[in-house]
């Protein structure tokens, strides 16, 4: 009877550890399901991770999210001017020795123009050429590139002519002018600015020739080219034309049109301790036909203080101070451009 009774309480008691481990186990593979269910869901419909951070070339955090941070209007000015004026001056050198005499139409301005349109496919940009032919017959083109800016519909042009006088090398006149451009072309090929800024070497300026409608006809055909929206679009143009030689640092204008970006680029100069005069312009440089198309134009210029130039346009009397005051403005000056700057250029 006591054999019975200890049985009895021995298969109940081994009867419950059996629910007891039963009830375990189902409880852990209902815990493994759940688990697998999760991170199944997890596959299937992903779960949103924080945004992740990069710098950016200014050195700020900018979200790896496309869309959630809207990219800085005005690029970073660099602690030093980028100018480099060796390269300025290896242009000047190249376009005034190494191909000479390049008078419109000649063969020798279409090697500079060729010129131009290596250095600047070496630097990354797509460029246009604009051919047109001249009154005599004879040909001559338009070379340009861009840098598109933050803000669409604010472009400020930057341009230099490649031809030179008949009869000279025009290393002053205007193979320095062209260096300057090309190299702050290599400058702001990799930097992003408000404003679109686009490159233009103008062919057939005539520079020396007698009537002015024979005069800046590589400039006429730019212009003259432009639609109607993209003239809007263009809050300036900035002429470099013989900056290689000269007692005072110049603006000139017709004083006819808009001189917002005369006074502005003055002004600036003058706060940056780079003392400049303003002159009237004669019949000289391509910022006339954009100034008479009413559009803010200036032109740029080293010259004695009566406004005049006596050159031997070689490259011996090239002075490369004189380049680098000028491609240092111009950079620091595009720098410096705010949004109600451009706003009060425009409008």
């Amino acid at each position: 009877m006591d054999y019975r009774r200890r049985k009895t309480r021995y298969e109940r008691a081994r009867s419950r550890r059996q629910k007891t481990r039963r009830l375990l186990l189902l409880f852990l593979i209902t815990l493994l399901v759940g688990a697998g269910v999760g991170v199944g869901m997890n596959f299937l419909i992903g779960k949103p991770e924080p945004a992740k951070t990069t710098k950016s070339e200014t050195g700020k955090e900018s979200s790896a999210t496309s869309g959630s941070k809207k990219p800085s209007e005005q690029a970073k000015k660099p602690g030093t001017p980028q100018f480099n004026v060796s390269q300025s001056m290896a242009h000047t050198f190249a376009l005034s020795e190494q191909i000479g005499n390049r008078p419109a139409g000649s063969i020798k301005e279409s090697s500079a123009a060729d010129y131009v349109v290596q250095k600047l496919a070496e630097y990354g940009y797509s460029v246009e050429e604009q051919p047109f032919t001249m009154p005599d017959g004879f040909g001559s083109r338009n070379i340009s590139a861009s840098r598109r800016g933050s803000r669409e519909g604010y472009t400020l042009i930057i341009g230099a002519h490649c031809d030179s006088p008949q009869g000279t090398k025009g290393a002053v006149n205007n193979a320095s002018g062209v260096g300057v451009t090309l190299e702050l072309a290599r400058i702001f090929s990799k930097v992003k600015l408000a404003p679109t800024i686009r490159f233009v070497f103008f062919g057939a300026n005539r520079p020396g020739g007698g009537d002015i409608e024979e005069r800046f006809i590589g400039a006429r055909r730019y212009l003259d080219m432009l639609g109607s929206m993209e003239r809007k679009e263009v809050v300036g143009v900035i002429a470099v034309d013989s900056v290689a030689q000269g007692e005072v640092l110049a603006l000139r204008t017709q004083a006819t049109g808009l001189q917002r970006l005369r006074d502005k680029l003055a002004t600036y100069a003058n706060g940056e301790k780079t003392p400049v005069v303003e002159l009237k312009a004669t019949n000289d440089s391509d910022n006339i036909p954009f100034e008479d198309a009413q559009m803010p134009a200036v032109w740029i210029e080293w010259c004695s203080s009566g406004g005049s130039l006596q050159t031997d346009d070689t490259y011996q009397s090239v002075l490369a101070g004189k380049e680098e005051t000028v491609g240092k403005l111009i950079e620091s000056f595009l720098y410096d451009l705010s949004s109600s700057d451009l706003e009060e250029l425009k409008y």
